[in-house]
């Protein structure tokens, strides 16, 4: 079979939205950020024929960096190689960003249980330079958050080498502090703040998990709208909290396996 990969417009979107409803049993994000993705451009399909059966995403983030993300292939056509040759294309337009100037590094992220996207990224030149763990919370009754903040420089007390947007995580210098305080929401409870924020939002915390994050888990939810889960990201160097967190009534998706998300960097 050959595919044909091209760059997204919008009246791929329908076919984006079908692709979405075939993965993860329907509860892929995709088709919510498929819009914005394809209007603010780097966003490519693979095509059989007329059919999209897989896409990706390039992403400028603040400091130079190149981020992929969407990486997907409807499942009828997995096992074939594609995702492999999907990869390769969204690097090889990557670097040449790279190579023009206009970004320094070249990075994504992705679960650690992972295995095949480990696989084709290890395979060519990725390494990883970080990680975070993700705990999740049943969703709560939401109420309006009354107190506001924003991210402080200080913000690397918390997340030392990353900061988190969802999914995507910024270097932590100050064009990516004034970034995300364009982006995100934050927040006050009393003893502690945090912030939400990412196509598929996750919480970070400002202050050390306490008694205060019981009473701040309304106002997440507010933020998070009709999500069913509340997902939280808290760096290794803060492990410590995770017991207060489970105390808290966090958790781990699976029971026994520690979740994280794994940086990516490409390291050649």
């Amino acid at each position: 079979m050959e595919a044909e990969i091209r760059l997204l417009n919008i009246d791929d979107l329908k076919a984006v939205k079908e692709l979405a409803r075939h993965i993860w049993e329907g509860n892929d994000y995709l088709g919510k950020v498929a819009k914005g993705w394809i209007e603010e451009g780097g966003f490519l399909g693979l095509f059989d024929a007329d059919m999209l059966i897989g896409c990706a995403k390039i992403t400028h983030l603040p400091d130079g960096v190149v981020w992929l993300e969407g990486l997907r292939i409807h499942p009828e056509y997995q096992h074939k190689g594609l995702g492999k040759e999907l990869a390769k294309t969204v690097l090889d337009m990557a670097l040449q960003f790279v190579q023009s100037g206009e970004a320094q590094h070249i990075e994504f992220s992705t679960y650690c249980l992972n295995q095949e996207s480990i696989h084709i990224s290890t395979q060519a030149g990725f390494k990883p330079v970080d990680e975070y763990y993700i705990l999740t919370h049943k969703s709560v009754k939401p109420a309006s958050p009354k107190h506001f903040s924003k991210i402080f420089d200080n913000v690397t007390d918390y997340f030392p080498t990353s900061l988190p947007y969802g999914w995507k995580f910024l270097h932590p210098t100050k064009q990516a502090v004034n970034w995300l305080n364009r982006k995100v929401q934050v927040a006050k409870a009393e003893g502690g703040h945090f912030y939400v924020g990412g196509e598929e939002p996750t919480v970070c915390l400002l202050s050390p998990a306490g008694e205060w994050l019981d009473q701040a888990l309304p106002y997440i939810q507010y933020y998070l709208g009709k999500k069913k889960e509340i997902e939280l990201l808290l760096h290794p160097s803060r492990a410590a909290e995770i017991p207060v967190l489970q105390e808290l009534g966090f958790h781990w998706w699976e029971e026994g396996q520690e979740d994280k998300i794994i940086i990516y960097r490409y390291l050649p």
